[in-house]
């Protein structure tokens, strides 16, 4: 039996026998059940051979879209749902739920839709239109989200939600004693309600009642003692109560909370540098950089305290940091301006001054063409609050280094790679419900139907033992050595293996494709000793500067030879799906990314659930800057089952 009929059984049609249908409802009440778990990877597959069996269902789409959605795979949770409401239009759930991710995606007008057609089919929904005011307050629409929460309390008048966002919609207004109204009836519903303690105290905080601020922050903490916003916005209101040990106290727990808060990072540094903690504050300083490598404020202010120590060199780098990446900030060249001259370069002193007033006739001209970093009447040296921070934005926590999946290494036909592991995984589960069918008597062949291109990958690892199987014991024998040469890093003695292996058997495809995997190896381990000792010899005496050594590392820098093993090997064994992949990625690291891409296209198209793949495309296509492409790509390699995928998915696609 091939291997593809291993999955006839999942194509039974439900008129067949109700058993049948008794099996589909087990993995969709496992999945649920795992939902519940929290185990929202092993839901997605649970739902997956839902949808393999039956792709015309609604539910498992619903509940797929579901657990993407907790993993913060949005869009793919958006597909999902898109899926649900294709299958049962009237699906007010599936409804809801995209409309809470569009929200995530920052599709605050097609949100609007989505509860738009949940009302229709539910107008007595309260949560409804609680969520589309919300949205209408995302796009300035106060007025109307203002309607929509008066309705909602039509419906229910214990809404504390309804409360707190029509509180913040009359704020907008300018409305602050309605909204303190508001405020204060989702208190009397709960009067835990940690969200309107927050927004309460900054009211009372732009009224100059830092007192009565500081009593609501407290109660935020009270409630949520690791709130990092509570602690910042408390210093604010200590600050400026001139109680500037305390201040600095609570962003110091605020950053014991959150290490990479850059806003409680900021304000510390500008509090400390008041305090003379110069060196202090430039430290602070400096990681806010390094978390937002864009921020003008930070590159500013920190130029400012340079300025003031006299570290006129480095108050020059940073001051031309915020012009390059703001071209008319008017105070960054005033200030870079006094350096210059400090610096005795008259010329260019001058030059950054005329620049500057330049910039400010232009604003006194036409005040709405230019931001406000032109506007020199701004403090820029200001503490940053929450209200105020659309100026500065914290970057997610996520800074760990994302790095491609390697490359496969099917060497003489054993196989020890994910990929496989996967699919081992994927036929052990369609064994189970064979067994499952077989004891129902259930076995009918002829509704097969071809959903997963499996045998695919079976016949290319049978091609590898076919080719290892023919060849003389003195190829096997080199191609062993070569082998076990690479794993004790002996790379030079691997090659020449595999040299004198094509001189016995030229036209053995599996020997380019293992010279090639060896060749790719060697260049990145030395690259990776390159990185090291960029670090370590730092000692002129080293041994290591010979010019052999030089020589033999310089030969071996090139892909070129693994590209052309790569060509080679699919010249004689045609869409050898790994050759394709590993030549993929050989691209890559070239930084050929258009040409990678198409070639991980041609992957995808000979195996439809190859994660890697999906997930290397998806990485250059978010390099490229195509993020839409690349989120799609990552959401299909997490749903594979790849679990990196989620972790580009909430470092990159978190819009």
């Amino acid at each position: 039996m091939k291997r593809t009929t291993l999955l006839f059984l999942l194509f039974i049609s439900l008129s067949f026998s109700l058993s049948a249908q008794l099996n589909i409802n087990y993995y969709l009440n496992r999945g649920r059940a795992q939902l519940y778990a929290e185990k929202f990877n092993d839901a997605i597959e649970s739902f997956n051979i839902v949808i393999k069996v039956k792709p015309e269902l609604s539910e498992p789409y619903f509940m797929r879209g579901i657990a993407k959605y907790n993993l913060m795979d949005y869009m793919g949770a958006e597909q999902d749902y898109n899926k649900a409401i294709e299958y049962k239009p009237n699906h007010t759930d599936a409804l809801r739920y995209r409309g809470y991710t569009r929200i995530n995606l920052k599709k605050h007008y097609l949100a609007i839709n989505d509860f738009n057609d949940a009302i229709k089919l539910n107008a007595i929904k309260p949560d409804f239109y609680v969520t589309r005011g919300f949205c209408k307050i995302k796009i300035n629409q106060y007025n109307q989200a203002i309607s929509d929460f008066n309705k909602s309390l039509e419906i229910t008048k214990k809404n504390k939600r309804a409360y707190f966002y029509r509180g913040l919609a009359t704020n907008m207004l300018e409305d602050t004693l309605g909204a303190l109204a508001d405020y204060e009836k989702a208190l009397s519903i709960d009067p835990d309600f940690v969200d309107v303690y927050m927004n309460r105290g900054i009211l009372y905080s732009e009224w100059h009642k830092f007192d009565t601020a500081i009593v609501n922050y407290n109660k935020v903490i009270e409630l949520d003692p690791l709130n990092a916003s509570g602690y910042i916005n408390r210093s604010l209101a200590n600050y400026h109560l001139k109680k500037t040990e305390i201040s600095i106290l609570d962003l110091d727990t605020a950053i014991q909370i959150e290490p990479d808060n850059s806003m409680a990072l900021f304000n510390r540094a500008l509090i400390k540098n008041e305090e003379g903690k110069s060196k202090e504050a430039i430290k602070d300083l400096d990681k806010v950089i390094e978390l937002n490598p864009q921020n003008i404020l930070t590159y500013f202010n920190r130029g400012s305290i340079k300025l003031q120590i006299n570290d006129l060199q480095g108050a020059f780098i940073d001051f031309s940091h915020a012009i390059e990446i703001y071209p008319d900030f008017a105070k960054a060249y005033i200030n870079r301006s006094i350096v210059r001259h400090k610096l005795n370069d008259a010329q260019g002193a001058f030059t950054d001054r005329e620049k500057a007033d330049q910039i400010i006739e232009n604003v006194k001209q036409n005040q709405d063409s230019y931001a406000s970093y032109a506007d020199t009447a701004a403090n820029f040296q200001s503490l940053i609050t929450l209200k105020s921070s659309s100026r500065f934005y914290n970057n997610p926590k996520f800074n760990e280094r994302i790095i491609p999946e390697n490359n496969f290494k099917l060497l003489y036909g054993e196989n020890n790679s994910k990929y496989f592991n996967r699919l081992s995984v994927l036929f052990e589960n369609i064994e189970n419900i064979k067994g499952e069918y077989s004891e129902l008597g259930l076995i009918i062949e002829n509704e097969i139907e071809n959903v997963f291109e499996t045998n695919l990958i079976s016949n290319e690892i049978e091609r590898l033992n076919i080719e290892y199987n023919n060849t003389s014991n003195k190829v096997k024998n080199l191609i062993q050595s070569s082998v076990y040469k690479s794993l004790i890093k002996n790379y030079n003695g691997a090659l020449s293996d595999l040299d004198l292996a094509l001189k016995a058997d030229p036209d053995n495809f599996m020997i380019y494709y293992c010279r090639a995997n060896i060749r790719s190896e060697m260049i990145d381990y030395m690259k990776l000793l390159e990185q090291e000792n960029e670090v370590i010899l730092i000692n002129p005496m080293n041994t290591y500067n010979n010019i052999s050594t030089l020589k033999s590392y310089e030969s071996i820098r090139d892909y070129d030879l693994v590209i052309d093993d790569y060509l080679k090997s699919l010249e004689l064994a045609p869409e050898f799906i790994f050759s394709v992949y590993n030549l993929a990625n050989t691209y890559l690291k070239t930084r050929e990314y258009r040409k990678a891409i198409d070639i991980y296209n041609n992957v995808i198209k000979l195996e439809p659930i190859f994660a890697e793949a999906y997930y290397n495309r998806g990485l250059t296509y978010i390099y490229l800057k195509e993020s839409e492409n690349g989120c799609m790509d990552m959401s299909v390699s997490g749903e594979l089952g790849l679990q990196n995928a989620y972790t580009v998915i909430a470092r990159f696609c978190e819009n």
